[in-house]
């Protein structure tokens, strides 16, 4: 039987045991982890996993195995899902174009991440990965925002850093965008 693949993501209250009890549970059952991230925001903690099973869809995603996930939810207080990916929605990534890292500080506002990703949209360009800090130590609350992006050959880097920065100065945040060279990856 060929290899199949699942996506799933899971998400609540920080407890101690979440990892360990949630692989206990997939291994058990069969499942590999083929990529994770894992990561806890304040005081919630989430989950995305992408895993794989030798042994088919039907027997990766059995009543058995959903009824054990129902109990690790119920347990633990998370929103648990999984679903069927392709194979060809499990391939590497394959960049178009160069990888940025743009970084975004100053006041936290509502609408910080959708006028940045705005830009970004307009341009083509691809969010990698994406990670947001506020700091409630501050007064105002300091915001932070770190995105990897793919942008593509055809854009001209100049404009998408112009048109950040209006849309930065606009907002009240200072946008900086800077290359990673593709020796560090």
């Amino acid at each position: 039987m060929k290899k199949e693949y699942f996506l799933l993501t899971a998400g609540g209250i920080d407890r101690k045991g979440i990892i360990y009890n949630l692989s206990k549970i997939l291994a058990e059952y069969g499942f590999n982890v083929e990529d994770s991230s894992m990561l806890m925001l304040r005081r919630t903690f989430s989950v995305i996993v992408l895993l794989s099973h030798d042994s088919g869809r039907a027997a990766g995603l059995s009543p058995k195995f959903r009824a054990e996930l129902k109990r690790f939810a119920k347990k633990f207080g998370m929103v648990v899902d999984i679903k069927h990916i392709s194979g060809r929605e499990m391939e590497e990534y394959s960049p178009e174009g160069s990888s940025y890292m743009i970084s975004i500080n100053g006041a936290d506002k509502p609408g910080i991440v959708k006028a940045i990703t705005g830009v970004l949209n307009k341009y083509g360009v691809n969010v990698i990965d994406m990670e947001t800090k506020s700091s409630q130590h501050t007064v105002p609350p300091a915001y932070y925002m770190f995105l990897e992006t793919d942008v593509p050959a055809r854009v001209v880097i100049r404009d998408l850093k112009k048109a950040h920065a209006s849309t930065g100065e606009k907002i009240g945040v200072r946008v900086t965008i800077t290359k990673i060279e593709s020796d560090v990856l």
